[in-house]
């Protein structure tokens, strides 16, 4: 093998190591998207998998499947992201750490006690709507009906707090459908 040969076959040599080297340090990825935010509150993520998860159970009760249940999905989870934050801060927790009770808990302390039906009110009510009752006397249904009147009183306090805690809020959606 002449000299000439020899540095010829050197060079290919050395190009092919340079190429080996180069391919080694290169790796190859095959990416898939596993996970990815679809809102933010404040510091807080709700996750894709979140999202489908809780999306999945509202079509398991029974809701039918919409562009709407998903956006009332997600902001059910923001709410509800924003409630326990509020909890949090208040110090509420119970035994397990379990997030519907502390929710529950929260609503309790914070809205729910504060909420009194006039016994007037509740007399009204009976009045207005006396034939739904049959032949049943006041004092036989005062409770049902202050029950009724206390539960449509929170859900309208409920959703006004709600609304302020929004506004105080840093709320980012990302959902893309």
């Amino acid at each position: 093998m002449s000299c000439k040969q020899f540095k010829k076959l050197q060079k290919i040599f050395f190009v092919f190591l340079l190429v080996a080297c180069h391919l080694s340090l290169v790796t190859v990825v095959s990416a898939e998207v596993i996970e990815r935010v679809v809102a933010i509150v404040d510091d807080e993520a709700i996750t894709l998998s979140e999202f489908k998860n809780a999306y999945q159970n509202a079509l398991r009760s029974g809701v039918k499947a919409t562009e709407t249940l998903k956006a009332e999905v997600l902001n059910g989870m923001i709410n509800r992201t924003l409630l326990i934050r509020q909890a949090k801060r208040l110090g509420i927790d119970v035994p397990g750490g379990n997030e519907d009770a502390i929710v529950k808990e929260y609503i309790e302390r914070r809205v729910r006690v504060f909420i009194r039906i006039p016994v007037d009110e509740i007399e009204t009510f009976y009045e207005e709507n006396k034939k739904s009752f049959g032949d049943k006397k006041f004092y036989e249904v005062k409770d049902e009906i202050e029950f009724y009147l206390i539960e449509k009183e929170l859900n309208r306090k409920l959703l006004e707090h709600i609304e302020e805690l929004r506004k105080g809020s840093y709320i980012r959606i990302q959902l893309t459908t």
